[in-house]
């Protein structure tokens, strides 16, 4: 259920979301051209822009383009001028994301090829691989200029609860994958000069408590983009990271048909979903978590504690046995996630399109930077990471998730 209030609120901060990316956008290109000619620094790129009047339109490949992220971004991608191949991981999602394309009536210059890429299966990206090598190859119009690294999932448990295989699968997904993605396709990024786009998100550097394996991912997501895009700099290939904060999927925005002109103004194409996203229903996370949520409680009541929940729909079991001191102070916790999670499918968070923008400026930034930040909440951590002293921060973190029963539970240890 959309969340009038909340809905509103997050639309409106994203236009000025916009208007701080247009300001950093004008500082670090006067500071990039200011490296380049003076000092030697990095030499700009323009190729990786689509140009829609000379016929010019560079192939990107997005992961987990079923829904969500990868579903938005692929859309405004393709919607701005780029060929895109939007990968699922399976047949079902494959026919799902075909329904999506399908049913928003695209024009014939909207070009999204599907296929299916397991990022789990080295044979299937292996596959992947061969299929877009095949569609760009001897075409200078449409060469292999990126790939945006989205699939993965979270996941919110207490770390001491929660089993190590889950703990693995989540880096498998939303770690490992983009390794081996990143690998499989750089021979051909390294051909026509590209850049990698890598989905992380602020959990990496905020570190809430029930976070933990996946703010440990996509902290690892941030420490190999920035270390390795050094290494790909004399290869003429780029690396960044994207950093989103909480993110919905809203299910009709203003018809692609009608992009190409809104495009040209970014403020009036939101303030044209700002209105339209009043009244739709949210997609993706929210139904899914959701449901997660309703099984970990239906479990709680009948006396088993489950670990916690994922993105995907699941109830994360433990392999654990979980006491009453446990009990007393993981669940408040538990308690006050759920409510923030939900309010954020409800309409606090950003949508998925506004982060598909966030991928667009890296794709056509002519000097690549580390990592781009996009939402309110992103950026409030972001900064207050940046200037909060450390134990300020601490206690300020401790308190949110603290109550007054936790405070008695853990009182200090004093020895007999």
């Amino acid at each position: 259920m959309v969340n009038v209030l909340l809905t509103a609120f997050s639309n409106a901060t994203i236009p000025l979301n916009r208007l701080l990316a247009w300001a950093d956008f004008a500082v670090h290109y006067v500071s990039g051209y200011f490296l380049y000619f003076l000092v030697g620094g990095y030499e700009p790129q323009f190729h990786t822009r689509p140009a829609l009047g000379k016929g010019y339109s560079p192939s990107v490949l997005v992961t987990g383009a079923s829904q969500g992220i990868g579903l938005a971004t692929s859309l405004y991608l393709a919607s701005k001028g780029y060929t895109v191949f939007a990968s699922v991981k399976d047949e079902q999602e494959l026919q799902l994301i075909k329904h999506e394309i399908k049913s928003r009536d695209l024009p014939s210059n909207v070009s999204i090829r599907p296929l299916i890429m397991d990022v789990l299966s080295s044979s299937s990206i292996a596959s992947a691989v061969s299929e877009v090598s095949s569609a760009v190859h001897g075409n200078s119009k449409t060469p292999f200029v990126g790939v945006i690294n989205n699939a993965g999932f979270c996941m919110i448990s207490p770390m001491e609860l929660t089993p190590d295989k889950a703990v693995r699968d989540l880096f498998e997904l939303d770690f490992w994958a983009y390794i081996s993605v990143v690998k499989a396709f750089l021979p051909i990024i390294k051909e026509y000069q590209g850049r990698f786009i890598n989905v992380g998100s602020y959990g990496g550097f905020v570190n809430p408590p029930m976070w933990v394996p996946y703010s440990a991912a996509k902290a690892a997501i941030e420490g190999m983009t920035r270390s390795w895009r050094f290494e790909l700099k004399p290869f003429g290939v780029g690396m960044t990271s994207v950093r989103p904060g909480w993110t919905r999927y809203v299910s009709h925005y203003p018809n692609p048909r009608h992009h190409n002109r809104l495009s040209r103004n970014a403020l009036s194409f939101y303030f044209l979903s700002f209105f339209l996203t009043l009244t739709c229903r949210t997609h993706g996370i929210g139904p899914k978590i959701t449901r997660a949520w309703d099984g970990y409680w239906n479990h709680v009541k009948e006396g088993y504690v489950p670990a916690g929940v994922d993105s995907l729909g699941h109830v994360v079991d433990t392999d654990k046995s979980c006491g009453e001191r446990e009990k007393q102070v993981y669940g408040p916790m538990m308690s006050k996630w759920q409510g923030l999670v939900l309010a954020a499918a409800d309409g606090a968070a950003q949508t998925a399109e506004a982060v598909a923008t966030t991928v667009y400026d890296a794709m056509t930034d002519p000097f690549l930077q580390p990592y781009y930040t996009v939402g309110y909440d992103a950026l409030i951590g972001q900064t207050v990471r940046d200037l909060v002293p450390e134990s300020i921060y601490e206690v300020g973190m401790a308190r949110l998730f603290e109550s007054k029963i936790t405070e008695r539970v853990l009182s200090p240890y004093t020895p007999s």
